[in-house]
């Protein structure tokens, strides 16, 4: 190999190193680089919150980024052309939060009934012997009899039947992703008895003991509304409690909680409840029968006010 030759592969051999060299300088460089391209912003929020805007703009955000708030002030720190991307999503979320109107309707219909049908009685045989059949029903019920007030057949019957409705309506305005809760109710005083044991003297001694507690029977609910164009959703929790007439002192209690979606203007319905129970009862030369329903709905509607 000439020296001339040796120059020329030399010269070679070192530009290809000077080319590896400046390759790998510009490889570190490129992280620095889109490091120093991360802008800190502070964004000032006009109509809603940060908590309410920063779950839809954080999968918006580049590699890299964060985003944090406080009341209407959010910290984006992400790059220039992700700072444009999320200012445009902010034009359209950031704006006036529409005023609705929820109404919420409990209803309970109950239906009761009974019948029955006696024979009863007495028969004498001879001056030594009589046969009574004695009856079970009440006396109160009309009845149709042969023979004197002693001796003689009686047939009584029953038939009665009993309806009750009950229409709960409420209603309350609230702004669009804020929760809103209404609730009305009383405190019903329930007598209560019970039996205190203590020992004097080292015996047992048992007294009775005679109070009232107070149970509160509320109507009312809770709800959190979020609008897309014509449709809401809503997380509820409606309830709905009422006396029972037939129990002194006890309370019916309805509970619904759930997520529900449906269009603005239009009846939803959350729950519904249909409850059938009946009774058969023989008794001698005679029957009895008692049967009842119980239906309930909960719906709700959701519209704008105007």
């Amino acid at each position: 190999m000439t020296a001339r030759a040796h120059e020329r592969t030399d010269f070679h051999w070192r530009l290809a190193c000077l080319v590896v060299a400046l390759a790998a300088a510009l490889l570190l460089c490129v992280p620095r680089a889109s490091a120093q391209a991360t802008v800190l912003e502070v964004i000032s929020l006009k109509y809603r919150t940060a908590e309410q805007v920063i779950p839809m703009i954080q999968p918006m955000l580049r590699p890299g980024g964060s985003i944090s708030g406080l009341q209407n002030q959010l910290i984006v720190r992400t790059t220039p052309d992700n700072h444009e991307e999320i200012r445009r999503i902010l034009a359209g979320v950031d704006t006036l939060p529409r005023q609705l109107v929820i109404t919420v309707r409990q209803d309970a219909d109950g239906d009761s009934g009974r019948r029955a049908a006696e024979i009863s009685g007495s028969v004498r045989i001879d001056d030594s012997v009589r046969i009574t059949v004695p009856g079970t029903i009440d006396s109160r019920a009309p009845h149709i009899g042969a023979g004197a007030d002693r001796d003689g057949v009686r047939a009584r019957i029953i038939d009665t039947r009993r309806a009750e409705s009950d229409r709960n309506l409420q209603t309350v305005q609230v702004l669009e992703g804020n929760a809103a809760f209404i609730r009305i109710g009383q405190s019903v005083p329930v007598p209560r008895r019970e039996v205190v044991q203590t020992v004097i003297g080292g015996q047992v001694v048992s007294r009775v003991v005679d109070s009232v507690e107070y149970r509160d029977v509320a109507s009312g609910f809770n709800v959190l509304p979020r609008i897309t164009g014509d449709r809401v959703t809503l997380d509820i929790n409606p309830q709905h409690d009422t006396l029972n007439r037939q129990m002194p002192g006890a309370v019916n209690v309805q509970r619904v909680a759930t997520t529900v979606s449906g269009r603005l203007g239009e009846w939803i319905e959350i729950a519904g409840l249909a409850q059938q129970n009946s009774h058969d009862q023989s008794v001698l030369l005679g029957r009895s029968s008692a049967s009842g329903t119980d239906n309930r709905r909960v719906l709700l509607k959701v519209e704008e006010a105007r």
